[in-house]
């Protein structure tokens, strides 16, 4: 993923595979965390702990 915050460019780079969880069953949601590696061009500047929701179908309640 590139993440953009003004003039600079980070980019994140997970560090394990499989770190999508689809709830869909229990929650009714898809969502992403873990951890992942930061870098700025071929420098690795940190690591870090990512979540993001909502990217998936949306969340449908109520039963309709």
């Amino acid at each position: 993923m590139t993440l953009r915050t003004g003039a600079l460019t980070w980019q994140l780079d997970p560090l394990m595979d499989d770190q999508e969880l689809d709830s869909r069953e229990s929650t009714g949601a898809v969502y992403w965390e873990g951890a992942v590696r930061v870098k700025r061009g071929p420098a690795e500047v940190g690591r870090a702990y990512l979540e993001l929701t909502g990217y998936a179908d949306a969340l449908r309640t109520g039963g309709r």
